[in-house]
């Protein structure tokens, strides 16, 4: 796998002037490198970008699986989500995902029983990122497992119909809870929570199903480019799962 470059934010971070002095800078790509030594790959990077604050401080992301957990679990990979930001507007976060192999979609997993972490920018050691990202990635590889789960329960007609229009509700209600039960290929066709979960997260993901305006018009959703939309959609996605089984 090819070594990805890293966002401006995560190699030359600069604290926001504002912020008070004991808030310390959290260096991303020392954090990545403290992960890369104990066998942590980088598969994907984003980064927010702002209009007025320099790029240096915004919220970015790094998503990283460990070498020892390449290997499929249900058709996904385990993979952490790396979040942090040098403006006060996030703690370094990880987050448990997964990567689906069918469609290359990263999964954010949020679930009471999977692990995430939280460490604030006052209280930061490099024990602890290490304690909290080996915790996390077997929080994902416990998703992976629930697959199994959410393959078993299956769902009669209502109830996918309820669970898309929780789904929309999440876009304002503006798309078509109907479309995004539309299936983009036939690896995705059945009435199981987990494929039905994956129908709807592609089609909001990556959008062009019918929805409407603001105002009022028919249209095509041009889907969640931004990577801090996408996890906060990945995640009550997840969530609204959950509430199935």
């Amino acid at each position: 796998m090819s070594e990805l470059i890293l966002p401006p934010a995560a190699t030359d971070g600069v604290k926001f002037g504002k912020l008070s002095s004991k808030y310390d800078l959290i260096s991303t790509e020392a954090v990545v490198n403290l992960m890369r030594d104990e066998g942590f790959i980088v598969t994907a990077t984003n980064s927010l970008k702002p209009r007025v604050r320099d790029p240096r401080m915004v919220r970015h992301f790094v998503r990283m699986r460990h070498e020892q957990h390449l290997g499929e679990v249900n058709g996904s990979v385990p993979e952490i989500l790396v979040i942090n930001a040098n403006d006060g507007s996030s703690s370094l976060r990880m987050e448990a995902g997964l990567f689906r192999m069918v469609c290359s979609n990263g999964l954010i997993v949020k679930s009471q029983d999977i692990s995430s972490a939280r460490i604030r920018h006052v209280e930061v050691t490099a024990d602890r990122v290490l304690d909290e990202a080996n915790r996390v990635i077997q929080g994902a590889k416990e998703a992976a497992r629930r697959v199994d789960i959410f393959k078993e329960r299956i769902l009669n007609q209502s109830e996918k119909m309820q669970f898309s229009v929780l789904a929309s509700a999440l876009w304002g209600g503006r798309v078509m809870p109907h479309s995004l039960l539309e299936s983009r290929r036939p690896e995705d066709n059945g009435d199981d929570l987990w494929r039905v979960f994956n129908r709807i997260q592609e089609n909001m993901i990556k959008g062009g199903v019918v929805g409407r305006s603001a105002n009022g018009r028919n249209t095509r959703t041009h889907g969640i480019r931004a990577m801090d939309n996408s996890v906060k959609v990945n995640m009550k996605l997840w969530e609204i799962a959950e509430e199935f089984v």
